[in-house]
């Protein structure tokens, strides 16, 4: 009898480690969210890893690439940024402040034609955003 009782525990405790870290674990959002109060503590490091941290959780999360975006504007590094950016809206086309932050990072690189092209983009969503905003305050 004592083997058994043996092996139950260990079998018990097995899976008790399997799925407690499952329980614990953060989701991509709770990471974004992570990522926006690194920012405002200006912890800009631990910001960059919480927005890649929400990526590897949901690699399909707009905002995890957009606040990496953010913070690779913030360092002038336009490269990554305009990259990062670029997959923000092909997960997200819609994501208006994603077209007026690849704007500024264009225009940072010297695009200005690129540039101009994402502030109208932008322009126009946020005209669109913005309406039916008024129109859903209006019908309440």
């Amino acid at each position: 009898m004592p083997p058994i009782r043996i092996l139950f525990s260990f079998c018990l405790l097995s899976v008790l480690v399997l799925i407690l870290p499952q329980c614990s674990d953060k989701s991509s959002e709770d990471y974004y969210r992570e990522g926006l109060s690194k920012v405002e503590e200006q912890d800009y490091e631990g910001a960059e890893r919480a927005f890649q941290n929400a990526i590897d959780k949901n690699p399909k999360n707009p905002k995890g690439y957009y606040g990496l975006g953010g913070i690779h504007n913030f360092r002038k590094k336009y490269d990554l940024a305009e990259k990062v950016f670029l997959k923000t809206l092909q997960l997200d086309p819609t994501f208006v402040d994603a077209h007026y932050s690849l704007g500024y990072t264009y225009e940072q690189m010297g695009q200005k034609e690129k540039a101009e092209k994402e502030f109208t983009t932008y322009r126009r969503l946020k005209k669109k955003m913005d309406q039916y905003m008024k129109e859903e305050k209006e019908s309440q």
